[in-house]
């Protein structure tokens, strides 16, 4: 893979379709890597310039110089978008990459932004899971309940190789942070959308999404999108938490649709 030094770390990534067209950056969540994308990239390079950074500590060594948080993704990814997508691109982002992506927002002033699969409302058993995370002793207990709970929705391959293989390789350390960050994100601002609402301008958005299926969830963002233009929910068919394996073409044609709209 080419890789930049930026920070002083390898930053590790892919890059689809005609240099020349509008730039799409695809951020995953913690503990994931450009594998999470390999069924969307190339739907996606049919209409845009892709770019797939893995984050610091990501890459095939997990290479480390010290302890680092969100913050310094951040960094990281905003140098890199200087160096390869100075343009105003367009951000994507999984799951609790989405902390990184509010953070560039805010930083370059990005007027649109896609977010896949955040969670928007934490849940007492969530939480609990993080703090589980954080324990050298009961780290994997933690990830585990994350792995068996997402399991249990789906028989598909790419989905079970992904939590099982792929994510299931980063290290106790890295999961540890992961843990960390993401409890310590959601105990400063309440959940994604409250820290989207601290912006001085919020950025036009889209959340595409497959589960829960919930009336209630489903309701609430309908009604959160009401009082808030800037916000549009997507839903689309799906029994997990990782549409971009399970309905890449589904979640290609919204993120299309939003390019050009």
């Amino acid at each position: 893979m080419p890789t930049l030094q930026i920070n002083d770390h390898p930053i590790a990534y892919l890059e689809f379709g005609d240099p020349q067209a509008d730039t799409i950056i695809l951020l995953s969540g913690w503990a994931q890597d450009n594998r999470l994308f390999k069924n969307l990239s190339p739907l996606l390079a049919e209409h845009f310039h892709v770019l797939v950074p893995d984050y610091r500590g990501h890459d095939a060594n997990e290479t480390v110089h010290g302890d680092f948080g969100t913050e310094e993704l951040i960094d990281d990814i905003a140098a890199f978008i200087a160096i390869k997508a100075p343009k105003n691109p367009m951000l994507v982002s999984t799951s609790h990459g989405c902390w990184v992506n509010i953070g560039l927002c805010e930083r370059l002033g990005l007027k649109r932004t896609i977010l896949i699969d955040w969670l928007m409302q934490p849940h007492p058993g969530f939480i609990q899971q993080l703090e589980d995370g954080q324990d050298p002793e009961r780290y994997r207990q933690g990830r585990d309940s994350f792995f068996n709970e997402w399991e249990a929705t789906t028989d598909n391959v790419d989905v079970i190789n992904h939590m099982k293989k792929e994510m299931a390789w980063f290290s106790g350390p890295m999961w540890m942070r992961a843990c960390r960050e993401i409890l310590r994100a959601y105990t400063k601002y309440g959940s994604p959308l409250q820290r989207m609402e601290r912006l001085r301008q919020q950025p036009e958005l889209i959340h595409i999404y497959s589960q829960p299926l919930s009336a209630e969830y489903r309701k609430f963002q309908e009604d959160y999108s009401a009082d808030h233009p800037w916000f549009r929910p997507v839903h689309i068919p799906g029994q997990t938490h990782f549409p971009t394996l399970e309905n890449p073409a589904a979640v290609a044609k919204a993120i299309v649709a939003f390019g050009r709209g």
